[in-house]
């Protein structure tokens, strides 16, 4: 029988037991629950009681309209208690007592009201006074024998009301024991029948895997019966198959992959040969560009230094100057993911002090404001790390926002070995279809268009940070502008 199979039934099992109990277990915590709200109203009507004969007593001591009064009161309140006690309780024997509790109370009130009218009549009595008196004192002793049944009764009522409970708690305790036996029987049950099947079934695969392991590739895993166990067995065989005939080929795609390895090698290396040549010949005609233009400022006159000729000038050297930029960007591009001096611990906080100083021309025209605090240092080579911090602070200060003062915020925190770094500006930003497409190659957006921009920045330092076995990701800025995140070892 299949694992899953065997499961399937004891959690089968385990269920129709549970479904069995849960009602049982609900009834019993409904049981407890009217038992205690009974109990409470049958205290209830028991300080009722106590209230109602202390203004009896007050009346027989003071004889005034006031305690009378209370005491009336009082009277309706035990009937409504009665009332509700109808509706509650359903208990034969609880009604029998609530039928003698209402028939001593209404003794009572009879009792009292005759002493009430007996006192209203001594006010006015002169001869027969004696006769009014002997009375009260009789009526007053019926009224306290009639208060004791009603105190007895009431009594009764909560004594019956508190054995339900301790009863109904019982009941209760012992169901939720039963619930959870149930659920802990089946569940050890479960798992030491399962301990047993697995360890057996195991062994033979745990022998097979060291032996395969120690390299007898030819050796078979004996596989019988139809579970989960003997596919994995037969699927262990099949993997020790073609891992034997994967190893055969493998010894004869080495030395081919020696030589393709050797081929990438001097490819790569006549690659980067390449790059140096090409940036420099492609650099050259760039700077002498500008400094024909700046020759030719110099040497023509004023008056050929029209409008026109002024602007040609400067489109020419502004070109060349771009070029420039564009080839040293590329140069930077291709050797992103290289380090280009010592892999040392750096500490980022004075890297970006001296990247400021160098700003601070721009940095004092625009009026920014940048704030870093002092981050974790991080392990990589110093070139890349200020081209980094060199970009995105240029980036921050090319695309500001017209309306708000400028800021910029470095910041770094270690977490798990990586230093994950924010620099937040709250310029024009970056909608949200367009945060991934700022780390392409020659990607400039539309609506961000900067001439002195080459559209590579952002694709340098992710492939600088990537190569480091890092992430980058662009997010908004709260309450407007652009926000770097990514990590670098720490």
């Amino acid at each position: 029988m299949r694992i899953t199979t065997r499961l399937r039934l004891t959690s089968t099992v385990t269920i129709v037991a549970l479904v069995v109990l849960t009602p049982v277990l609900i009834w019993s915590f409904i049981a407890f629950k009217n038992a205690k709200n009974d109990y409470v109203l049958a205290n209830t009507i028991k300080v009722n009681f106590f209230e109602r004969a202390s203004f009896r007593d007050q009346y027989f001591l003071y004889r005034e309209d006031r305690a009378r009064t209370l005491w009336e009161k009082n009277k309706e309140t035990a009937d409504d208690l009665l009332r509700q006690a109808n509706i509650q309780f359903h208990r034969e024997d609880d009604r029998h007592i609530l039928e003698r509790l209402r028939a001593s109370i209404e003794d009572t009130t009879a009792i009292f009201h005759r002493i009430v009218n007996n006192t209203e009549v001594l006010k006015t009595a002169t001869g027969n006074r004696q006769v009014y008196e002997e009375l009260d004192k009789r009526l007053y002793s019926q009224l306290l024998m009639k208060a004791n049944t009603v105190r007895d009764t009431a009594t009764t009522l909560q004594d019956t009301s508190a054995r339900r409970i301790e009863l109904s708690y019982e009941y209760m305790t012992f169901i939720v024991g039963l619930f959870a036996i149930t659920l802990a029987l089946t569940t050890i049950l479960t798992s030491m029948q399962l301990d047993k099947l697995i360890r057996k079934r195991l062994e033979p695969l745990h022998d097979g895997a060291k032996i395969v392991a120690g390299g007898d590739l030819g050796y078979r895993i004996q596989s019988d019966g139809s579970d989960e166990f003997a596919e994995l067995a037969q699927s262990f065989n099949a993997m020790t198959e073609s891992l034997h005939a994967s190893i055969n080929q493998l010894k004869e795609e080495i030395t081919d992959r020696k030589q393709i390895e050797n081929k990438l090698a001097r490819a790569h290396a006549e690659l980067e040969l390449f790059t140096r040549i090409a940036a420099h010949h492609l650099q050259e005609p760039a700077r002498r560009l500008v400094s024909f233009v700046q020759r030719l400022r110099s040497l023509l006159p004023a008056e050929l230094l029209n409008e026109d000729a002024t602007a040609s000038l400067y489109f020419i050297e502004q070109s060349a100057t771009r070029q420039s930029t564009l080839v040293r960007d590329i140069q930077l591009y291709l050797a992103a993911d290289q380090p280009r001096s010592t892999v040392e611990k750096i500490a980022v906080a004075g890297v970006i002090t001296k990247l400021l100083e160098r700003k601070a021309l721009p940095i004092s025209e625009t009026g920014v404001r940048v704030e870093y605090n002092d981050m974790p240092s991080v392990e990589i080579d110093y070139p890349r790390l200020k081209d980094i911090f060199n970009i995105l602070i240029d980036n921050a200060l090319k695309y500001q926002h017209p309306e708000r003062m400028p800021q910029i915020t470095v910041s770094g925190e270690l977490k798990e070995g990586r230093i994950i770094f924010h620099v937040a500006d709250n310029g024009v930003g970056v909608p949200a279809e367009y945060r991934e497409r700022v780390f392409g190659v020659f990607e400039r957006l539309q609506t961000h268009d900067n001439q002195n921009s080459t559209g590579i920045g952002l694709a340098i330092v992710r492939r600088i940070i990537e190569s480091c076995g890092g992430s980058i990701a662009l997010q908004e800025t709260p309450g407007g502008g652009a926000t770097v995140v990514f990590d670098l070892p720490g």
